[in-house]
C-alpha cells in the first residue's frame, strides 16, 4: 500500500500550538523570575544596648559605635596590614590592636552601675589552637588587669570577669566546654545577672553556667575597649569578626536566641548582589508579535 503524503497542518492548528507553547513558557518564566519571599529575620534586641560594632569597612579610619547611646566609643586599628574585609566581616590574619582612642569610661560606668551585662560577638576563629589566652574582646588596662574579657584558650572560649571576689585579671574564668571553639562561624554571648549568675551561649543555646559572686565596683574607669588583641598588643586573636555588642543588662535566653536568629551582618554581600527585579517577565506578550512570521511566514 503506498505511503500517504504528509499534509501541512492548517494555520489555525499551528497558531493554537504556538499559543499553548507560549503560555507554558510564560508560566515557567514567571515562576522562575519571581522574587523569593523568604521570611524576614527578627529584629535585634536593642534594650540596654551600650555599644555596637559591625566590621564591613572603616569609616574615616575607625569602626564607628553604631549603638547611638551618648558619646560613641569608636574603635581605631593601629595598622591595616593583615586586615581584610569580605561580606560584612573583618578578617584578622596578623596581630593588630583595634581599640578605643581613650578610656571607655561611659561603658564602664554603665555596666558597673547596672552590676550586669551581656557581651555578644559573631566570630569565626582561624583555628582551635589559639592560646594566650587570645583576646577576642577586652575591657582592660593591660594583659593582667581587666574588668571584662572574652577570650579563646585553645578549643574553648572563656569569660574573664573582675569582681570583689576574683582577681584583677578576672580569674578564675568561666569556660565553654572543650571542643567548642572551632573553625566555623559562631554566635557567642556571655551574660551576667546582678546576683552573679554567668551564662555562656553558643548559637542560641546555653552551654555553660557559673556563679561569679561579688560586685563589679572595682572596675577602673580608665580601661580601654579593644577587639582582637590586648591593649598591650601581645595577646592577638586570629579569625573573622562580624559583630560586637555590649549591653548593660543580662539578656534572657529568648533574647539571645532572637539575636542569633537575626544573624550576622551581611552588608557587603547584599550590596554586591544584582538588584531585585520584582516585575514578572511577560513571555507571552513578547512572543505574540512573532506569531505571524512564525506561523504564516509573513514579515512586517
Amino acid at each position: 500500500m503506498p505511503a500517504l503524503p504528509s499534509l501541512p497542518l492548517p494555520r489555525h492548528a499551528l497558531l493554537g500550538s504556538s499559543i499553548r507553547a507560549a503560555v507554558f513558557l510564560g508560566t515557567i518564566a514567571s515562576i522562575a523570575c519571581s522574587p523569593a519571599r523568604a521570611a524576614e529575620p527578627p529584629e535585634r534586641v536593642i534594650d540596654g544596648l551600650q555599644v555596637l560594632y559591625t566590621f564591613e569597612a572603616l569609616v574615616k579610619g575607625v569602626f564607628p559605635d553604631r549603638a547611638g547611646v551618648g558619646e560613641g566609643i569608636d574603635l581605631r586599628p593601629d595598622k591595616l596590614q593583615g586586615v581584610r574585609f569580605q561580606a560584612g566581616r573583618m578578617g584578622l590574619d596578623l596581630p593588630i590592636v583595634i581599640a578605643s582612642d581613650g578610656p571607655a569610661t561611659r561603658l564602664t560606668q554603665a555596666l558597673r552601675q547596672a552590676q550586669q551585662f551581656s557581651l555578644e560577638v559573631w566570630i569565626t576563629p582561624a583555628d582551635a589552637e589559639q592560646t594566650g589566652p587570645a583576646r577576642i574582646v577586652s575591657l582592660s588596662l593591660d594583659r593582667s588587669k581587666r574588668s571584662l574579657s572574652l577570650v579563646q584558650e585553645k578549643g574553648r572560649y572563656e569569660l574573664r570577669l573582675r569582681t570583689s571576689t576574683t582577681s584583677d585579671n578576672g580569674t578564675p574564668a568561666t569556660p565553654t566546654p572543650d571542643g567548642t571553639a572551632i573553625h566555623r562561624q559562631t554566635h557567642l554571648v556571655a551574660t551576667r545577672t546582678p546576683d552573679g549568675v554567668v551564662r555562656l551561649f553558643l548559637d542560641g543555646q546555653e552551654v555553660a553556667t557559673n556563679t561569679v559572686a561579688g560586685d563589679m565596683n572595682r572596675w577602673p574607669d580608665d580601661c580601654r575597649l579593644v577587639v582582637g588583641n590586648e591593649v598591650s598588643g601581645d595577646r592577638p586573636w586570629r579569625g573573622e569578626i562580624a559583630l560586637v555588642a555590649i549591653y548593660a543588662r543580662a539578656l534572657s535566653a529568648d533574647e539571645v536566641a532572637r539575636n542569633f536568629a537575626a544573624g550576622p551582618p551581611q552588608i557587603e554581600e547584599a550590596a554586591s548582589l544584582p538588584p531585585d527585579h520584582s516585575e514578572k517577565i511577560d513571555a507571552v506578550g513578547k512572543l505574540i508579535p512573532l506569531f505571524p512570521s512564525l506561523c504564516f511566514g509573513t514579515r512586517s
